[in-house]
């Protein structure tokens, strides 16, 4: 069924384990974040698939901050068979709502041989009129996700409500569109992990396993959100895995991010993101190999 219908995300019919996986915003500082000193190599696509290899997982999620739109088409084949050769799963990331950009991306995806192309919105100014614009353009471009075998990952984040992600889920009602759920994006809404899991949880199709602490500040007068590496924070991943398997979405790639700070130098700050990179894959590891 399409817009107007019942969801209809595929119901896993046996209990899989989750596919572990990296993104280019697990090493944000290796690749360069804008105003800040620039690494002495930046860590570019095949970089990341040899952190992967490293890492032991099997997914690769190239986004925004690797933007795969400025790689010629000779570049994007190398991309693709360099994965195969490594067997590493590719999905791949961007940062718009645009119909013609998230047509682009959709052949893009197909071309490097990615199932999944996650997107999110940014900006400030959201209302009814944004979100009626957003599922519009899903719409539009869902005969090519279609056509391409793509599944579009729409990720949460301040932009709208989780209740309103998932209207735009529900209403569009194809397996070809679905949620990459954020578990730290939401925070600037405000919204708890728990109401961010009840509302999209059904619809995950990727999971950003992202973790953090809350802390008070040194006046007592407020509190500051840090990134820390998986296990270090305040998600409880034992919850979130439960959810998601109770909901039958126990078998979709769980990428991991990072919110590292910059730690005074470009050299400290990949350091701690490194560090970090195998504390969250152990951690997960444990709880991946925990579903059954």
């Amino acid at each position: 069924m399409r817009h107007g219908g019942l969801p209809t995300l595929p119901v896993l019919t046996k209990i899989e384990r989750p596919k572990l996986g990296i993104a280019s915003w697990t090493l944000p500082w290796a690749i360069g974040v804008h105003g800040y000193p620039s690494p002495q190599r930046p860590l570019g696509c095949i970089g990341l698939l040899e952190k992967a290899v490293e890492a032991k997982v099997s997914v690769v999620q190239i986004a925004d901050n690797l933007p795969l739109h400025e790689l010629p088409d000779q570049e994007l084949d190398q991309l693709r068979e360099a994965a195969t050769t490594r067997g590493l799963v590719l999905e791949a990331g961007t940062r718009s709502l645009d119909p013609e950009h998230l047509a682009r991306y959709i052949a893009i995806t197909h071309r490097i041989g990615a199932r999944i192309l996650r997107t999110v919105l940014s900006g400030s100014l959201f209302g009814p009129k944004q979100l009626a614009a957003a599922e519009a353009a899903i719409l539009k471009v869902l005969p090519a996700l279609e056509r391409q075998g793509v599944t579009l990952a729409l990720e949460n984040n301040e932009a709208f409500s989780a209740l309103e992600f998932a209207g735009v889920i529900t209403r569009i009602a194809s397996p070809h569109v679905g949620i990459c759920l954020d578990t730290a994006n939401s925070l600037g809404r405000p919204e708890t992990l728990q109401t961010v899991v009840e509302h999209l949880a059904e619809h995950a199709v990727v999971l950003h396993a992202k973790d953090y602490d809350i802390r008070r500040i040194d006046t007592r007068m407020g509190f500051s959100v840090v990134g820390t590496a998986a296990g270090d924070g305040r998600v409880d991943f034992n919850w979130v895995f439960a959810e998601l398997r109770r909901r039958g979405r126990s078998g979709i790639s769980v990428i991991v991010e990072h919110w590292p700070p910059f730690a005074g130098t470009i050299e400290e700050s990949i350091r701690i993101e490194e560090e970090w990179l195998s504390r969250s894959v152990r951690f997960l590891r444990s709880k991946v190999s925990a579903v059954v």
